[in-house]
């Protein structure tokens, strides 16, 4: 009687203490280590037109774009190949990737990529005279960032963004700008 008195009250403990550490948990999951998407923010850094003619059609231009991706997870967030893209009228004419990295816990890191721009391709559009007279060249840039934090060696958490930028390249007066919207996915995609 009192072995079973002693074995029923190590029970009743033990699952007190397995209720307490699941609660614990639980609650840090939803309050610490609640999975929070990475803040995501690109920006065309610059543009650099080193030669343009339009008879014959001759253009040289490096498309410099940044991502700073902040991580507010708990946890280091491990991403893969960065992809950056560059577009004329929907035709790829520039890709460079950025090998795969690390932004630590609570930090933020900026992700830079240039882009030459196939001129060829660009020239050979119908589209690239009548801007070039214009003066405006509209390119898109396509960046992604894709990755998971592991929280605690447990808990996974992925994620994924997209920024897209349009730009407009003013050869004639030498300038840029840019206009960016970002994307991103939480869990799997």
């Amino acid at each position: 009687m009192k072995r079973n008195k002693l074995a029923l009250m190590c029970c009743g403990v033990l699952a007190a203490v397995i209720l307490v550490l699941a609660v614990v948990f639980v609650a840090l999951y939803f309050t610490v280590f609640r999975p929070r998407s990475p803040r995501v923010v690109a920006t065309v850094v610059g543009t650099r037109i080193s030669a343009i003619n339009g008879l014959p059609p001759v253009l040289n231009i490096t498309v410099r774009v940044e991502v700073t991706v902040g991580n507010p997870n708990y946890a280091a967030f491990r991403y893969g190949d960065v992809v950056t893209a560059v577009r004329y009228h929907g035709d790829g004419v520039g890709q460079v990737v950025v090998p795969a990295g690390e932004i630590g816990a609570r930090a933020t890191e900026t992700i830079g990529a240039t882009v030459e721009v196939d001129t060829v391709r660009v020239a050979a559009t119908p589209y690239f005279m009548p801007e070039a007279v214009l003066g405006v060249l509209p390119f898109q840039t396509t960046t992604e960032v894709a990755g998971k934090a592991v929280v605690l060696g447990t808990f996974k958490i992925s994620a994924s963004s997209e920024v897209v930028c349009d730009v407009a390249v003013y050869w004639t007066r030498g300038n840029v700008t840019s206009d960016c919207t970002s994307t991103v996915h939480i869990g799997g995609r």
